[in-house]
């Protein structure tokens, strides 16, 4: 059987792969997007721009956004559930997941789903309202066309969705985690993960303490503000016998 390093590792890598694809695609995605976005400019009135939320999500939905995200939400997502079990195995316990625990798993994918979908639709409002003023303004056909492109190169559209990619299939990893731990019984948790150059101070401290903690004490350290987005590290639960075989202590 696997340690739980080992586990971790072997998700790790499942997760960086996931992310590296995401940062990809999108780098082709949002080229589309900027294309598509200038794409029947000409002719646009105030009225028709007031319209404009049903072309963004058009425009979205050409350029491969939403099958993109679609991708990670139900594809890279569900890849976590094999190495979750095995990490409970090493942590000496049968975890078993129910049809209540499935039903909070898909209703956290749809929380994401949201979260990404109101990142493009922050966007399209932002270019709306460059658009409205520039009909306004009567502004030449060019000038619009390069105010928007401007505004997408400026934006944090592309950026963010990157960013929330990561931090997305972590709090997923780690939801996953605890919802089984719910059912598996008494026992502590450790925290787990890598310890290199860009490890946040406070992840790394942690690391080095080497402690199990009670879930009160988890839930604590868990909603530290230091411990922010795209945190690599997971906090998973294990009997306590098998937690100090492995060298975790309580002081």
């Amino acid at each position: 059987m696997p340690t739980l390093d080992e586990i971790y590792n072997q998700e790790k890598k499942k997760i960086d792969a996931s992310v590296s694809k995401f940062n990809n695609e999108s780098d082709k995605v949002f080229k589309r997007v900027q294309s598509l976005a200038v794409v029947g400019l000409a002719g646009l009135s105030p009225d028709s721009i007031l319209e404009y939320d049903l072309r963004w999500r058009e425009i979205l939905r050409d350029a491969g956004y939403y099958d993109m995200v679609n991708e990670l939400v139900d594809k890279d997502f569900n890849q976590l559930f094999k190495g979750t079990r095995e990490a409970f195995s090493a942590g000496g316990y049968d975890a078993l997941f129910t049809e209540d625990d499935a039903n909070k798993i898909h209703a956290l994918k749809q929380l994401h789903r949201d979260e990404f979908a109101r990142l493009a639709e922050n966007t399209g409002l932002e270019i709306k309202t460059e658009l409205f003023k520039y009909s306004i303004a009567d502004t030449a056909l060019a000038d619009v066309t390069a105010g928007i492109l401007e505004k997408l190169e400026d934006t944090d559209f592309a950026r963010y969705a990157k960013t929330y990619a990561l931090t997305a299939i972590g709090d997923y990893q780690q939801t996953i985690i605890d919802v089984m731990a719910k059912g598996v019984g008494e026992g502590v948790w450790v925290y787990v993960g890598v310890n290199d150059d860009v490890t946040r101070p406070y992840c790394k401290q942690i690391l080095q303490d080497n402690k199990y903690y009670t879930e009160s004490e988890m839930n604590r350290l868990k909603s530290d503000g230091r411990r922010d987005y795209n945190c690599r590290h997971r906090f998973y639960k294990m009997k306590l016998k098998e937690a100090e075989e492995i060298g975790y202590q309580n002081s």
